[in-house]
């Protein structure tokens, strides 16, 4: 609210001194319908968010098609966007180019653990199995990355699809949850392979997708990471909840 009545107020001022008191009136009036009434920080996250929810619903709907399932359900009947579809078109090319077969179950896969102490959940965007050789030549990062099974095997492998500017380390400790999770749901018996595929939301980014892996020797740092994350997270709401409660009561024995 601040910030429209502070761009009002200094248009109006500036059409001061150019234009009449009649013509000034009339643009400020058409001026404040024009402006947005949402916060143009919270206007660009919806955008993003729903980009984002446009090239997940896609890829999502290509993998089904590929192992005969039907498309998803519950969504809005509408055309996708030309860049959703390009970056769901890179994310499928890069797919194609580590062969990977898609699980049934694992197309957005709800996962969770019960685990009283990281109780949590979330969803998984596609499991599945892929060519190992192919699939560490993929990788866009520079990390230097060591061959830990046998040329020419197929390894489980998890993907999580990324429309950010950029992967970073909350993305790596989320993927590192979503195997714990697997594993917790017996999904999995022992860590598999992980990769983050970041997909541009622009025609001139570069790289066209960037992909980087996680090896199963590197999940104990990452799902270790989350368990305490998840721990100290859950430790400070109930301190939060307990706090509100006991001021309730206060305020409630004081009235």
């Amino acid at each position: 609210r601040l910030e429209r009545e502070a761009v009002l107020d200094e248009v109006g001022r500036t059409l001061a001194d150019h234009v009449d008191e009649v013509r000034a009136r009339a643009i400020l009036k058409d001026l404040s319908e024009r402006l947005p009434r949402d916060l143009a920080c919270d206007a660009h996250k919806k955008e993003a968010a729903d980009f984002g929810t446009e090239v997940h619903e896609i890829l999502e709907d290509r993998l089904r098609a590929r192992i005969g399932l039907p498309p998803g359900e519950g969504r809005e009947a509408k055309e996708p966007s030309a860049l959703a579809v390009r970056a769901a078109d890179l994310a499928v090319a890069w797919l194609d180019a580590i062969a990977f077969v898609p699980d049934a179950a694992g197309i957005e896969e709800r996962l969770w653990s019960e685990d009283e102490r990281i109780w949590s959940a979330g969803t998984a965007d596609a499991f599945g199995t892929a060519d190992l050789d192919r699939l560490l030549a993929a990788m866009t990062s520079n990390r230097k990355l060591k061959q830990d099974s046998p040329a020419g095997s197929r390894v489980p492998l998890l993907i999580d699809w990324k429309t950010s500017k950029s992967i970073n380390v909350s993305h790596k400790v989320q993927i590192g949850a979503y195997i714990r999770y697997m594993i917790d749901r017996g999904r999995l018996s022992e860590p598999c392979h992980a990769c983050i595929l970041r997909m541009p939301k622009f025609e001139k980014d570069e790289p066209a997708v960037e992909a980087l892996l996680i090896q199963p020797t590197e999940f104990a740092h990452y799902g270790g990471a989350f368990r305490l994350i998840r721990r100290i997270f859950n430790f400070l709401s109930l301190e939060d909840e307990l706090e509100r409660t006991q001021w309730r009561a206060r305020r409630r024995a004081a009235g």
